[in-house]
């Protein structure tokens, strides 16, 4: 591989993290999608992390970020969390951390799909509204919570 096309790489590498945040796995991939080389790819990704442009913690917590106002749950967001190159260790601890009130993010998910509403939900219609919780990553309680919630208002 000769330096123009080092530098080629080197210059996408750097564009595609202004524009978001990536895992050193992912980059790693968009990399040899592009014609790089093992031993180029790593390198570049610790260049990457020593010149501080590339941080797993920083991406996983973009991450969280990027699921939860999507209006994912948790089991969603950690069975996501292992194809976009996010350790789910480092996950579940931020998760923790930042104390994430799943009946919360529930209820709002609820509420921006279905709206609020006084009727009583026939079992077909209620089973259709569970499935698309349970979908994006809830479980029952907290759906049952969302549910009972927007019935009571």
């Amino acid at each position: 591989m000769d330096e123009k096309e080092q530098k080629k790489l080197k210059n996408y590498a750097v564009w595609l993290l202004s524009r978001q945040e990536y895992s050193r796995k992912l980059l790693g991939q968009k990399l040899r999608q592009k014609g790089a080389s093992d031993e180029y790819a790593e390198s570049l990704i610790e260049w990457l992390c020593d010149i501080g442009y590339l941080d797993d913690a920083r991406h996983c917590e973009s991450y969280l970020n990027r699921q939860l106002a999507k209006g994912l749950g948790e089991k969603r967001v950690m069975m996501d969390a292992t194809n976009k190159g996010v350790a789910r260790a480092q996950l579940m601890q931020l998760i923790e951390e930042r104390e994430i009130d799943w009946f919360a993010v529930a209820q709002k998910t609820y509420e921006k799909k279905y709206g609020y509403s006084t009727k009583q939900l026939d079992y077909q219609e209620r089973s259709k509204r569970v499935r698309y919780m349970m979908y994006r990553g809830f479980s029952y309680d907290q759906i049952d919570f969302a549910i009972q919630s927007q019935s009571e208002s």
